[in-house]
């Protein structure tokens, strides 16, 4: 779970700082860092909601 949720937000944290180094030549960090931390939570949050409760489980 936590391999898949840090993928994608890791990916995009690498994309958006390369291309704004190629563009700007000037990195927005505090953004990018924010910007992935967020999809990090928010896909934790997400994975952790898609399992399913067991409401009686040792009666």
């Amino acid at each position: 779970m936590f391999k898949s949720s840090i993928r994608f937000p890791l990916i995009f944290f690498v994309i958006t700082t390369v291309w704004q180094f190629i563009t700007n030549e000037h990195v927005e960090w505090i953004d990018n860092i924010g910007i992935f931390f967020t999809m990090f939570l928010l896909l934790i949050l997400y994975n952790w909601s898609k399992t399913p409760y067991k409401w009686k489980k040792d009666r």
